[in-house]
């Protein structure tokens, strides 16, 4: 059960990662597995094997979900761009109440709200710091590849920053989705280094802000999810879609709810302790 548990909550991952407007971090942050994925990518030389253990079914379905799912999110990007944010935008709003206590659980301060703030406010500019100008002629090469990784691995890391969304805005997002589908190793490969670079600078600072700031950290993320959800925030269609949307949008709740109670059955929650 603990190994499926955690491939299904990689899958989930790997499918937001790839979703315009989404991400992987913010998601693994409101389903509280953010803190163990970093401790454990962060003690990889120190105890190499239990963060293996950990870490192994989430990567697997993270890379099951971005490969998978990169053709059917293509098409649902396409048809159904409102409902697939819902959906999203439901898990995230279910397993707010978690993701509270967790920044509380070694107390609250009336300042800490302050970092929820500043984060909410730095959301809104993220896009724009990490942006290069659009290029729309196509024309990338493996050191655009290579810093498409590199945002990958800031949206993955930093909660609530959207990579899809960034390459969205330089134009590279479907190029970036056509090499995933056709597996173009040329230009994955750089991109895969990337990611390894963004990663390595940023993990160690991560780890010890959550660490040594544990409820202005936690407050951040709340901040970040928040941001985000507002940029992306769809609105709810008029007439008939008003109820698919409500239903979407709830069904993201529920299956939230599922995940977080899943992850809780094992031993109180440390089932996705490190």
């Amino acid at each position: 059960m603990l190994l499926a548990q955690k491939v299904i909550l990689g899958l989930v991952m790997g499918i937001a990662a790839i979703t315009p407007g989404l991400s992987g971090g913010a998601l693994a942050a409101a389903l509280g597995i953010y803190g163990p994925i970093i401790r454990a990518l962060c003690s990889l030389s120190r105890n190499f094997e239990r963060s293996i253990r950990f870490l192994f079914p989430l990567a697997s379905g993270l890379v099951l979900g971005i490969i998978a799912f990169s053709h059917i999110m293509a098409w649902l990007m396409t048809t159904s761009p409102n409902q697939v944010k819902l959906l999203f935008l439901g898990l995230v709003a279910g397993s707010l109440p978690a993701l509270i206590r967790e920044a509380n659980r070694k107390g609250f301060r009336l300042r800490y709200l302050l970092a929820t703030l500043l984060a909410l406010i730095l959301m809104y500019q993220g896009a724009e710091l990490l942006a290069w100008p659009q290029v729309t002629d196509g024309n990338f090469n493996a050191l655009h590849y290579g810093y498409f990784g590199f945002i990958y691995a800031v949206g993955s890391i930093i909660p609530g920053i959207s990579s899809s969304f960034i390459l969205i805005h330089i134009g590279a997002y479907d190029d970036l989705l056509r090499a995933i589908n056709t597996l173009h190793l040329p230009l994955l490969i750089p991109a895969g280094l990337g990611f390894a670079l963004g990663a390595l600078l940023l993990l160690g600072a991560v780890e010890s802000m959550l660490a040594r700031y544990h409820g202005p950290a936690y407050y951040s993320i709340l901040g970040f999810l928040l941001g985000s959800a507002l940029l992306i925030w769809p609105g709810l269609s008029p007439g008939s879609m008003f109820i698919v949307d409500t239903a979407v949008f709830s069904g993201g709740v529920v299956l939230s709810a599922a995940l977080l109670k899943l992850m809780s059955y094992q031993d109180g929650g440390s089932a996705t302790r490190f």
